[in-house]
């Protein structure tokens, strides 16, 4: 079995420096001073890379080029999380040669949707996984300056010194001025015995902008396929010898990428399996792209026995939040939206429950309750037959912020429930924290995690997901599906 840090190395693509790209960090984005691309290489011949396109983002009435990227599909877009994982409101330009200039063959759409790999950690880019897909709000036309890119099998790796082409609008020296043409470099395959010798690559990198999330445009077997997403390069900057330019190897997420099917006209992204299933745990290992199959069931008390209220409904769709992060729940963006195969239908038995306002803020101690069919005691190990309730008052973020509560750990996305003495427990989470506000009961929190010490520890309440925090992004999504 190969190590892990051999895992993680072969999930990047390194390159030769006979070009490299110098790009700005994160905060990049509202400073155009410090954004450096591609240095070196010549203009390219206009829309010889007729996948390549220009994500913008939107700033003061204007949209401003940052990163590159590939089509991939009519409808979906190619490039790197690094690129996306700030909430902006961005475009992407295809059949675009000379970013200055309309000159008639271009295609502008917007972004609907941004779906970064869950394993993405901007603080450690080295790790890979510095992929994302976005879903836009139309289809291209497809002609002869926009085209789909091919892309690699699963797991193929290149040979040493395989022809390559990194694209993208660079500056056409260190601290020059931007290119407005697009430009191209060769940049032959560097092998992984190479590139991970001591002299080579070690610990310094950094994440970069710019050109990043653009294709590597690599020569196989007569075609043009983009392996690779342009990802960072050393800290040391431009052009710095042994430190070649680094790219996400596209070949490594095949499974990734192609696990997100478009069903055409719906603008949905549609799971590779559907079913039944009779699972009523969370499995919280999954995240998006690790899909299993689900159905939910509606009306149902005793999940021992057929009552006959019960609707069971297969799910057809699951929407994760672009920056839910399975490794950091504490962030606040543990939310999800299921589309099921075909409506409930409401009755006494199953009726639907308001959303708070946007940006509601609950005060100290208003009542609510948690309720679910989760352990009855914490260490347990088996699901309660029967549904249960618990009173949880809200505790308010100045409290549930101190210190000997959940510390730094609380966010203004999360709320906590509770003083921990009562709690929600395994098999409760993704269940709602139903609070009564104005005489009615609105669903204010979805149960998102307990203190590592167990469930009901004192002064660790259970903290949800605060749902007026992400009112917007719901609506939105749901929207989408039944516009």
């Amino acid at each position: 079995m190969e190590s892990r840090a051999t895992g993680n190395m072969l999930r990047i693509l390194l390159l030769s420096v006979l070009a490299a790209l110098a790009l700005a960090e994160p905060r990049y984005l509202e400073d155009q001073s410090i954004e450096e691309r591609v240095v070196g290489g010549e203009v390219a011949k206009p829309n010889s890379w007729p996948w390549q396109i220009s994500l913008q983002y939107l700033s003061g009435g204007s949209y401003y080029h940052t990163c590159g990227g590939t089509l991939i599909k009519k409808g979906w877009v190619l490039t790197a999380a690094h690129c996306v994982d700030t909430s902006r409101t961005w475009r992407v330009v295809l059949g675009d040669h000379d970013i200055y200039n309309h000159e008639g063959r271009e295609q502008y759409m917007t972004v609907s949707r941004v779906y970064v790999h869950p394993n993405w950690n901007t603080n450690n880019v080295a790790a890979g996984y510095d992929i994302a897909l976005l879903r836009l709000t139309s289809d291209a036309t497809l002609n002869s300056y926009v085209q789909l890119a091919a892309l690699p099998p699963s797991g193929q790796v290149l040979p040493h010194n395989n022809p390559c082409y990194i694209s993208g609008w660079g500056r056409t020296q260190t601290g020059g001025s931007l290119s407005a043409q697009l430009k191209q470099a060769y940049l032959p395959v560097v092998d992984y015995n190479t590139c991970t010798r001591n002299d080579w690559w070690g610990s310094t990198a950094k994440n970069t902008m710019g050109d990043s999330g653009g294709p590597l445009n690599c020569q196989v077997s007569g075609q043009y396929v983009v392996h690779g997403v342009t990802s960072f390069v050393s800290s040391s900057g431009c052009n710095a010898y042994q430190k070649p330019t680094v790219f996400t190897r596209v070949s490594a997420y095949s499974s990734w990428i192609s696990g997100w099917r478009l069903s055409p006209g719906t603008g949905r992204i549609w799971p590779l399996r559907r079913g039944l299933s009779v699972e009523r745990w969370r499995d919280r290992t999954l995240g998006p792209g690790r899909w299993a199959i689900w159905r939910v069931v509606l009306g149902d008390h005793d999940l021992t026995v057929e009552e006959g209220t019960e609707q069971a409904i297969p799910v057809d769709e699951v929407t994760f939040h672009a920056f839910f992060n399975p490794n950091n729940f504490a962030a606040g963006y543990d939310i999800a939206i299921l589309s099921l195969s075909h409506d409930a239908i409401l009755n006494s038995y199953v009726q639907l429950i308001p959303l708070p306002p946007n940006g509601q803020v609950l005060p100290h101690n208003n009542p609510c309750y948690v309720t679910g069919w989760g352990v009855t005691k914490a260490g347990g190990d088996t699901a309660n037959a029967l549904l249960k309730q618990a009173l949880l008052p809200a505790v308010d973020y100045e409290t549930c912020s101190q210190s000997d509560w959940w510390g730094s750990s609380m966010t203004e996305a999360l709320i906590c429930g509770g003083d921990g003495s009562e709690a929600g427990c395994k098999g409760d989470t993704g269940g709602p924290l139903s609070c009564l506000v104005d005489g009615k009961y609105v669903v204010s929190g979805i149960l998102s995690f307990n203190s590592e010490e167990g469930c009901g520890v004192y002064k660790k309440p259970t903290v949800f997901t605060r749902v007026a925090y992400h009112v917007n992004w719901l609506i939105t999504n749901m929207d989408e599906w039944y516009a």
